[in-house]
Formats: structure tokens, sequence, C-alpha cells
């Protein structure tokens, strides 16, 4: 860990794990955090990578939780799991948390896999990771818009025109903060969910400074079984992508 990451992140931060979702584009009966790659579930992957900043960890849970549950209190991590009323968006999920943060918190959604680093910059309260990629893993993702010292000024969700490359990622950096501006923050007109990228849009809009946490490396947004041979080849050193990052 570098000391820029260690001045944002303090010593012992918590990281919240997102893996609620019911799955519905990857067409498994199961959860697809669960599903495995290389001899380990995807969510065992995605921990091992956050486990480099802490191992104090809330997992917010719901479609699929039994058998997360089970796995994920086998590994050498501080695990609490909370369980929303129901599957109403990231933010809304990740709202539930509130109680349990007293500090800077990452946010990490259970199908997002990555390898490589995240350059923090300077200091900053909120910020989200970003990564330069291709259209169209932008258009499956988030775009994002910032100046050219990293304060970001826009982001849209599942852009239809795509005029930048850098490509929001499922990484957070936030504040207790955050979670007023949930409370603002009114459900997507487009999916009828409490998004958080309407949640970031909202602070923007209210002039509260976002930084982009650039990372070199690797990013998989699992959506689709074909993603998964994606980790596998990352994982065995044999990665078909080509980020610019």
């Amino acid at each position: 860990m570098s000391e820029k990451e260690i001045n944002w992140l303090g010593e012992r931060p918590t990281c919240v794990v997102m893996c609620g979702g019911k799955s519905t584009r990857f067409g498994s009966t199961g959860h697809k955090s669960s599903t495995e790659v290389l001899h380990y579930p995807l969510i065992y992957h995605v921990i091992e990578y956050w486990r480099t900043f802490t191992d104090n960890f809330i997992f917010v849970v719901k479609h699929g939780k039994d058998e997360l549950v089970e796995f994920i209190t086998t590994l050498p991590i501080q695990s609490r799991f909370i369980e929303p009323d129901r599957l109403g968006g990231i933010a809304h999920g990740l709202s539930f948390t509130e109680p349990a943060i007293d500090g800077p918190f990452i946010v990490v959604l259970g199908d997002c896999f990555c390898s490589g680093v995240f350059d923090f910059g300077q200091p900053f309260d909120n910020g989200i990771g970003v990564i330069k990629s291709d259209p169209d893993r932008i258009r499956q993702n988030y775009s994002v818009y910032c100046t050219e010292d990293r304060w970001i000024t826009r982001v849209i969700e599942k852009p239809q025109v795509v005029d930048t490359d850098l490509c929001g990622t499922g990484f957070y950096f936030f504040q207790p903060e955050i979670f007023d501006h949930i409370r603002d923050t009114r459900p997507s007109q487009r999916s009828g969910e409490l998004e958080i990228t309407d949640v970031l849009q909202n602070m923007l809009n209210k002039g509260v400074k976002l930084r982009a946490a650039m990372m070199d490396g690797i990013y998989i947004n699992v959506t689709r079984p074909p993603d998964l041979a994606l980790v596998q080849a990352e994982l065995q050193g044999n990665s078909v992508l080509q980020d610019k990052g």
C-alpha cells in the first residue's frame, strides 16, 4: 500500500461489498459471486484484492445469501452481513450500512474484479475508481468527465454516446456524508432504482468535490458468463484485455 493510499484510507477502513443482486443478465440460478473461477468463488478473488487495504468487511447480501455467507465466514477476515429490505439499487442497499460506518470507507461491487494499482493523487474526501477504456466497455458501465487535475465534473450511467475514454468502475471511496446525499437523491427514471451514479451526480450538482482515483491495471465487470473467462485469464497471467490505464 502506498503512502498516498494510507493518507486517504487511514489505518483500517471498512470495505463494504455489495453482493445481493439477482444476477439476471448472468443467467445463473445461484449468485454469480459464488461462481467458481480457478477453484474459488468469484467473491474470493474480489476480497483478496481488497485485503490489501483492510481486513474489515461488511457484505450487503440478499439473493443467494446463504451460499455467500457460508463461504465468506471461512475466510480470515472480519466479516459482517447486512440485508436490505428489498433490492432497490446499489445506493439503496448501501444506505442500510450507515449504522456500521464511522469513518472513510470503500464500496466495492462483488462482481467487479480488478488487478493493478490506484493513484489516489492529492488528498480528497470522496472519490471513485476510474480507468481509461474503450467505448464498448464504457457503455456497459458509466462514463466519467473530469478536469485535468482529476476533479470529476459529470458521470453518466450506461451512456448511449461515448465522447470520453474514462470509465467509472464499481469501486468508490466515501466519507459518511454520502448517506445524506443518498437520502437526498430520487430513484432513477431509467431503472426505478436508487442508483449510485445518480447520487454521485447529485453531489456534483451541489458542489461536492469528487476525485477520480485513476487505476492502472485491469478491470472486469462480470455481467455475463464469458466475463469469467477474462477473469481466469487475468489470474493465470494471460490477460487478453488491453486497457489504456
